[in-house]
C-alpha cells in the first residue's frame, strides 16, 4: 500500500498545531499570567520565568503560521487515487451545473441527444469519442461551433479516462482546465503557461505543484483544454504554441496545427423530433411551429435546449430564429425590477470574469471603468471630486484655526487654493443642462471630504507635536533641513538647490524670534494636508487617464464650468474656527512650509506617493460600480442562477453558456426590459 507523502506531512502539521495550542493554553499562558500578577514561578519553569511572555508570543506566531499553511496548502495531495477522486467530483459537478443538465431536470427527460463525431478526412461518423481518442494516439482537437456540445463531450470523456486510470496504474490522470482563466498579457509580462497549468491543477484538483511538475514531465497527466475560443485573438497563436506540449484534447472552433481534427456532428432532424417527442405532451405544439428557417438553425444541443425551455408548456404559434434572445426574455419575464438585473448582468457579461460572485476581488479599473456610461463619470469628476476637495480644505482650515489661530488658517486656505491650481488633475469637463443635477452626489462628496479633512488635521496636529520634547537645537536643525528638502521637491527645473537653500533660510531666520517649536507645529498640519491633497490629485488624474477617449469627448460637450472657486469659498468658511485668536505668524510660516510637499506627493513617479495614489484611485472608482452592481449582488446572482442564466460550481458563479454571456454583453438593456414586460 502506497502512503501519500502529502497526507503524512499534513498529519504531522496538524499534530504540531494541536500540540502548540495545548502547551500554550494549558501551561505557558497561565504561568505567564501568574508571574505577571506577582505569583510564584512554577517549578517546571525554573530560571526561565522571564522568558514566559516571549515564549507565548513565539508559540502564537508559529501556531498562526501553521494555521495559515493549513488554510493555503492543506488541501494539496500527491496521491494518484486522491487526485482521481477530486477530478471525478469536479467534472461531475460541472456536468450537473451545465445548461444541458438543468434542461433535463426542467423537462424531465432522461438524457440529451447522443452526439457523434467525425475525424477530419473520414466519411464515417462515430458515437464513441473514447475509441476515436485511442485511435488518434491520445491527441486531438475537438472542433464545433458554439453550442455544439463540445464541453459536454470533453467532460464525459474525462470521466471515462478517470475510470481507466483507476484500473490501469500506467494510464495518465485526466484533468479539465479552462483557458478562460488564462490571459497571456493580463499583466505586465506574459503569464507562463506551465506555471498557470500547475496553479490550475492545484486550485481545482488539489494536486501539489511538486507532484504536478513530475507528472507533467513524465506524461502522467492528460490535459483536456476548454475555453481556447475565450483567449483574445491577439494571444491565440501564443497560447496554441504554449499548450501544444501538454494538450491531449483541445476544444476549438477551428483546426490547430499538428493536432488531428475531430468534428462534432450537428443534430439530425430525427434526433430533434425524438427529443421533442420524449417531452410529450409538454412540447406537442412545438413541432408544428418549426419552419424551414428554424430547422436550419436547430442543429445543436444548445439551440434545442433553449427552444425547449423557452416554449415549455406553452401554445406555440410562431418561433423566432433568435433562440438565445427569446430564452433570456422568457427567463426574465414577470420579474419585478428587471431593469437593474439586466443592467447588472450586462455589466458582468462585458466584464468577462471567470468568477462573477467575487465582490471584493474586482479587477483593476482598466477592466471595467470603460464599460460605465458617461453619467456616473461626470458625477465623479464634476460633482464628487471638487466637493471632496472643498470639504477637505474646509475641515483642515477649521482645525487649523481652532488650534493654531486665524493667521495659520488663512495662510492654509490661500496656499492650498494656489497649490490646487498647480497640481490640479481635474479635467475641464462641462456643465450639462439643469442646475440641480448631481446635487446629492456633491453633498456626499463634501461630507466625505470633511471627514477625511478632520482625520488629516488630527494627523497633522500629532506630527506637529512630536517635536515638543526635543532639544531646542535639534528642533531648530530639523526644521531647517526639512524645509530644504521640501523646497527641493517643490522648485521645478534642473538647478533647484539655490532656491531651496533660499527658502530654508527663511525659517532659520524667523525662528530666532519665534522659536522652532511654533514653526514645527504648523509644519505638521501643512505636511499632512499637502500629502493628502497631492495624493488625491494624483489619484484623480490616474482615474481620468483610464477613461476612454469616447467617454471623455461626451463629457466635454456644453459650456465650460470651472470648479476651482469652490475650494477657497469653503475654505473661507473653515476660517470660522480661528475667530477669537489670531495665533502666531511663525505657525503660519510652518503651515506654508509643510504645504510645499504637495507637488511632490502629486507626482506619479515618486515612491511611496505613487503607490498610495494608485490605492486612492481604486478607492475613488470602486463606488462607481454600484451603479451597475448593487449592494444586493448575492441576491441578484441567486436570482440569475434560478432563472438558468448563471451556474455555480465550487462556489463560483459563471454564465450558464458563453452564448448567453455574449448575448447579454451586446444587448440593449432598455429594449430588453421592454421585451420582458410584454
Amino acid at each position: 500500500m502506497k502512503v501519500d507523502p502529502s497526507g503524512v506531512t499534513r498529519a504531522a502539521r496538524l499534530t504540531a498545531l494541536a500540540a502548540l495550542c495545548l502547551v500554550t493554553v494549558v501551561l505557558l499562558l497561565p504561568a505567564a499570567i501568574s508571574v505577571s500578577t506577582g505569583g510564584p514561578v512554577p517549578g517546571f519553569i525554573g530560571e526561565f520565568g522571564r522568558w514566559l511572555w516571549p515564549a507565548v508570543g513565539g508559540m502564537v506566531l508559529v501556531a498562526v503560521g501553521l494555521a495559515i499553511w493549513e488554510r493555503v496548502r492543506g488541501h494539496e495531495t500527491s496521491s494518484r487515487t486522491a487526485a482521481l477522486s477530486r477530478v471525478e467530483t469536479r467534472v461531475k459537478a460541472l456536468l450537473a451545473a451545465s445548461l444541458a443538465a438543468q434542461t433535463q431536470i426542467k423537462l424531465g427527460v432522461l438524457q440529451q441527444p447522443k452526439l457523434a463525431v467525425r475525424v477530419d478526412g473520414e466519411e464515417v461518423s462515430s458515437a464513441d469519442l473514447e475509441a476515436v481518442y485511442e485511435r488518434l494516439g491520445h491527441s486531438m482537437v475537438l472542433i464545433g461551433p458554439v453550442g455544439s456540445g463540445r464541453s459536454t463531450l470533453l467532460r464525459e470523456l474525462c470521466l471515462v479516462l478517470v475510470e481507466r486510470a483507476r484500473n490501469d496504474p500506467d494510464a495518465p490522470i485526466p484533468v479539465v482546465v479552462d483557458l478562460a482563466t488564462w490571459r497571456a498579457y493580463g499583466s505586465r509580462k506574459p503569464t507562463e503557461f506551465t506555471a498557470w497549468l500547475l496553479r490550475e491543477m492545484n486550485r481545482r484538483y488539489g494536486i501539489s505543484r511538486s507532484a504536478g511538475t513530475i507528472w507533467l514531465r513524465r506524461e502522467r497527466v492528460a490535459v483536456l483544454i476548454d475555453g481556447l475560443d475565450e483567449v483574445p485573438r491577439v494571444d491565440r497563436a501564443h497560447c496554441e504554441s504554449e499548450l501544444a506540449p501538454f494538450a491531449s484534447v483541445v476544444l476549438s472552433t477551428g483546426p490547430i496545427e499538428n493536432l488531428p481534427s475531430v468534428h462534432v456532428e450537428p443534430l439530425s432532424r430525427g434526433q430533434v423530433l425524438e427529443y421533442i417527442g420524449s417531452v410529450s405532451p409538454r412540447l406537442d405544439s412545438l413541432e408544428a411551429a418549426l419552419t424551414p428557417e428554424i430547422w436550419e438553425k436547430l442543429d445543436s444541443p444548445l439551440a434545442l435546449n433553449l427552444l425547449a425551455l423557452t416554449h415549455l408548456d406553452k401554445q406555440v404559434d410562431t418561433i423566432g430564429t433568435d433562440f438565445v434572445g427569446s430564452f433570456v426574455v422568457e427567463r426574465l419575464s414577470g420579474q419585478r425590477g428587471a431593469g437593474p438585473t439586466i443592467r447588472a448582468l450586462k455589466f458582468l457579461a462585458r466584464l468577462d470574469r471567470p468568477d462573477l460572485g467575487a465582490p471584493v476581488h474586482m479587477p483593476h479599473r482598466r477592466a471595467w471603468l470603460p464599460l460605465l456610461p458617461t453619467r456616473p463619470l461626470w458625477l465623479l469628476f464634476v460633482r464628487a471630486v471638487p466637493a471632496a476637495y472643498a470639504g477637505g480644505v474646509c475641515a483642515v482650515a477649521f482645525m487649523t484655526g481652532l488650534r493654531l489661530g486665524l493667521w495659520s488658517a488663512l495662510v492654509f486656505v490661500v496656499a492650498a487654493s494656489s497649490l490646487l491650481v498647480m497640481v490640479n488633475k481635474l479635467p475641464h469637463v462641462f456643465h450639462p443642462p439643469g442646475r440641480a443635477h448631481g446635487i446629492m452626489t456633491a453633498v456626499l462628496g463634501f461630507i466625505a471630504g470633511v471627514v477625511a479633512g478632520l482625520m488629516v488635521g488630527l494627523v497633522g496636529l500629532w506630527l506637529g507635536g512630536i517635536g515638543t520634547p526635543w532639544p531646542y537645537l535639534v528642533t531648530y536643525v530639523f526644521v531647517v533641513v526639512a524645509s530644504f528638502f521640501l523646497a527641493l521637491g517643490f522648485i521645478p527645473g534642473d538647478a533647484p538647490v539655490p532656491w531651496a537653500l533660499l527658502i530654508a533660510i527663511t525659517p532659520g531666520v524667523s525662528m530666532i524670534w519665534t522659536g522652532p517649536y511654533v514653526v514645527l507645529s504648523g509644519m505638521g498640519i501643512g505636511f499632512s494636508a499637502g500629502v493628502a491633497g497631492g495624493i488625491f490629485a494624483a489619484a484623480v488624474g490616474r482615474v481620468w487617464r483610464t477613461v476612454r477617449p469616447g467617454q471623455q469627448q461626451r463629457m466635454r460637450l456644453g459650456r465650460p464650468w470651472w470648479v476651482q472657486p469652490a475650494v477657497p469659498v469653503f475654505g473661507a468658511v473653515g476660517l470660522l474656527g480661528g475667530i477669537g485668536t489670531l495665533g502666531s505668524w511663525g505657525t503660519a510660516l510652518g503651515v506654508a512650509l509643510g504645504l510645499l510637499v504637495t507637488p511632490t506627493a502629486a507626482r506619479d513617479y515618486v515612491w511611496p506617493f505613487d503607490a498610495l495614489s494608485e490605492v486612492a484611485a481604486e478607492g475613488v472608482t470602486r463606488p462607481l460600480s454600484l451603479g451597475e452592481l448593487s449592494f444586493r449582488r448575492k441576491a441578484l446572482l441567486h436570482l440569475a442562477q434560478d432563472r438558468l442564466l448563471l451556474t455555480r460550481v465550487d462556489g463560483e458563479y459563471r454564465f450558464a453558456h458563453v452564448a448567453l454571456r455574449d448575448h447579454l454583453a451586446s444587448c440593449d438593456p432598455t429594449a430588453l426590459v421592454r421585451a420582458t414586460r410584454r
